[in-house]
């Protein structure tokens, strides 16, 4: 299923930058398909490279997302000079994640590696986090947060709800 055609198409001549491979994971039980819409919602264009799979691409790299057995794989091509966009772009995703970047030579450029401790810092700074004791207690009795689901799934929901 493709997510979408739109955006600027990732041309590695175009830009005259060297171009970096890229091989990355972001590790547990995830979907490569939320992913890719993530990255469409980021302004990627993505379309479906296999059953699974799914190829996404912007002005500044082309990946291929795939799931497996540790994770979501990410591999491809970028832009050398846009790899700090690129890392932002799969910060904001909220996840851990680690990513290598190889040169045409094979030498490995630049490795990043997001861990949970770094997405906290990042979410919450030192200065604006809040105080336990003025923090909001935890509300017992409110429903639980649902990730988001498709049309389909909730009509069902509403349909075959008991009491």
């Amino acid at each position: 299923m493709d997510l979408s055609h739109e955006g600027e198409p990732f041309e590695a001549d175009a830009t005259g930058l060297p171009v970096v491979d890229v091989a990355g994971c972001f590790p547990g039980r995830r979907s490569a398909a939320d992913l890719a819409a993530f990255l469409v919602r980021a302004g990627w264009s993505s379309r479906s490279s296999s059953w699974e799979g799914y190829e996404v691409q912007s002005p500044s790299a082309r990946l291929e997302i795939e799931p497996s057995d540790d994770g979501v794989l990410l591999h491809g091509q970028a832009d050398a000079g846009r790899l700090d966009a690129l890392v932002a772009v799969l910060s904001a995703r909220g996840l851990p994640f680690s990513v290598e970047f190889y040169g045409e030579d094979g030498a490995l450029v630049r490795e990043v590696r997001v861990g949970p401790a770094e997405l906290a810092a990042r979410a919450a700074p030192a200065d604006l986090a809040v105080p336990a004791e003025l923090a909001a207690p935890a509300d017992p009795v409110s429903p639980p947060v649902r990730p988001r689901q498709g049309l389909r799934q909730r009509l069902t929901d509403l349909f075959t709800r008991k009491g």
